[in-house]
């Protein structure tokens, strides 16, 4: 029923080579330890602490990089191209505690977490000046149909 563990554990060796109860006068030496047996090296300590010592640094970074995004998904507000987890780039449209609407094209809005959310400004300068060329050929292509 119950389930004790006993250490074996070696008799006493007199200086005489006699066992058991000593003699006065008589010296005594330690046993010696079987092998396997009595308190772990030092080396086990250090041995259990590496794996720990060596997650630290990633765990400092990890909280590092959700606190940056934390802060980038604050400044946030309606209109902001946004980009998602799953790489759908987009409008933002509505921005809630847990749940973002994104407009994805003229029409459709896609519902996903706001955590999934991170500002998109990926060459954003080049994205910019490649708007500012389209709407100068529709403004240019407009007043030339108006002039017609």
């Amino acid at each position: 029923m119950s389930s004790f563990k006993y250490q074996a554990v070696q008799p006493e060796v007199s200086a005489t080579g006699a066992t058991g109860a000593t003699g006065a006068g008589t010296a005594t030496t330690a046993p010696a330890a079987p092998p396997g047996a009595g308190a772990p090296p030092p080396q086990s300590m250090i041995t259990l602490l590496l794996p720990v010592l060596v997650l630290v640094p990633f765990l400092f970074m990890s909280f590092r990089r959700q606190k940056k995004e934390a802060t980038a998904r604050a400044a946030l507000k309606k209109g902001d191209r946004v980009v998602t987890q799953s790489g759908l780039i987009g409008e933002l449209v509505e921005l809630e505690e847990r749940i973002s609407k994104v407009k994805v094209a003229p029409g459709t809005t896609v519902q996903v977490l706001t955590s999934s959310v991170a500002p998109f400004d990926s060459g954003a300068a080049q994205d910019d000046k490649q708007s500012k060329d389209l709407a100068d050929l529709r403004a240019a292509k407009t007043a030339t149909a108006d002039k017609k």
